[in-house]
């Protein structure tokens, strides 16, 4: 499958929500949106930003770029090169009418549908069903990501030292996530004490001692990895090596568990029970245990109750935690199986083992 057929394939499931919900036409300013619709194009300048500074606007008739006179030509040239998009630019001076008249020019009339920054109807939830299940070219991209972004942090993890400090680390994470071309999203650094007391610890200038956890979200091309690795620079003492035994154990078991059809409440369920069994029953209400992924780092989390199945292919990224500890890969989910996105070659692992099976899962790793 090509870029223009991957293209083809999401703007009929898009027109398929237009027709379903009696729109006359759907505006996607998201980022995870306009990457997921163009096959990895981009419509950002702030990186920090969840919107961007065009706009796909998907009509039953044709799909059309929105975007000022300042970004319209690079992101046609750059960013949709061989797509059937149409242009609708405006002068930036007078951007927020003129993009109005623009859309309505388009809706005969109807109403717009959007993914949460303008419109009628707000459907950002249906949308976020429409990135599922992942086509065979987003897989490819996924794996090559999932690549990239372990060897990032295996070797940011393998240059840890004593005295160095969170921000360090944070910033060599981010560096060579730029050296790989691709973005990280989400930096986590703790040493020692703050491990324990912090389930998402933004890097400080506090230096190494002894233990360390680094996190790392990556995008390319819009899709999210998620994962987490930890290190000691002495053997992990017995009440330690318990924990993360414990947490690898709950960590196989929720991705185990995660089979097409299964609601994300089930899966969930699976977690919390094994928690119970480890002897740590209240840990999860600490910290979030993951869901889904794909275009957002989350697309839905895993919570009592929660109805949402999974549609295969698709991504889970779990990351139960225990205090000191924590484990986290990016796992895709098919028909046949699980595989691990973000899988570590050269990093010491445990077996874990539990009624729904064995799983490797990473060691804390002694350096």
């Amino acid at each position: 499958m090509d870029r223009l057929s991957e293209f083809q394939t999401k703007t009929d499931r898009v027109r398929k929500l237009i027709g379903e919900t009696n729109l006359g036409g759907i505006l996607l300013s998201k980022r995870s949106n306009f990457a997921w619709l163009t096959g990895g194009g981009q419509n950002y300048v702030v990186a920090a930003s969840e919107g961007g500074v065009g706009s796909l606007l998907v009509t039953p008739e044709g799909v059309y770029l929105l975007a000022n006179n300042i970004e319209n030509h690079r992101i046609l040239e750059e960013e949709l090169d061989g797509l059937p998009i149409e242009s609708l630019v405006y002068p930036w001076e007078i951007e927020k009418s003129e993009k109005q008249k623009a859309i309505q020019s388009q809706l005969g009339g109807k109403p717009l549908g959007a993914d949460g920054f303008e419109g009628d109807e707000n459907l950002a939830a249906e949308i976020m069903r429409a990135r599922h299940p992942l086509l065979p070219p987003e897989i490819e991209r996924y794996r090559a990501l999932g690549r990239k972004a372990e060897e990032v942090i295996n070797q940011t993890c393998q240059e840890l030292q004593p005295g160095v400090s969170e921000n360090l680390i944070a910033g060599k994470l981010a560096g060579r996530c730029l050296e790989t071309h691709i973005d990280a999203t989400l930096r986590l650094v703790a040493f020692d004490d703050r491990i324990d007391n912090y389930r998402h610890p933004i890097p400080t200038r506090k230096k190494l001692e002894s233990r360390a956890m680094v996190v790392l979200c990556a995008r390319s091309q819009g899709l999210i990895v998620n994962v987490t690795r930890m290190v000691s620079f002495k053997p992990a003492i017995a009440d330690l090596r318990r924990k993360h035994d414990a947490v690898c154990r709950i960590d196989a078991v929720l991705n185990l568990a995660s089979r097409p059809g299964v609601s994300l409440g089930e899966v969930f369920g699976k977690g919390v029970a094994q928690y119970r069994t480890e002897g740590f029953a209240e840990e999860w209400r600490l910290h979030h245990q993951g869901g889904t992924t794909g275009y957002e780092g989350r697309d839905v989390k895993g919570t009592p109750g929660e109805t949402e199945p999974i549609v295969a292919p698709t991504a889970v990224a779990w990351n139960p935690s225990i205090r000191g500890t924590k484990s986290e890969d990016t796992f895709l989910v098919t028909e046949e199986g699980i595989e691990n996105l973000t899988e570590s070659t050269d990093w010491p692992q445990v077996r874990a083992e539990t009624e729904l099976g064995t799983l490797d899962r990473c060691d804390i790793l002694i350096l």
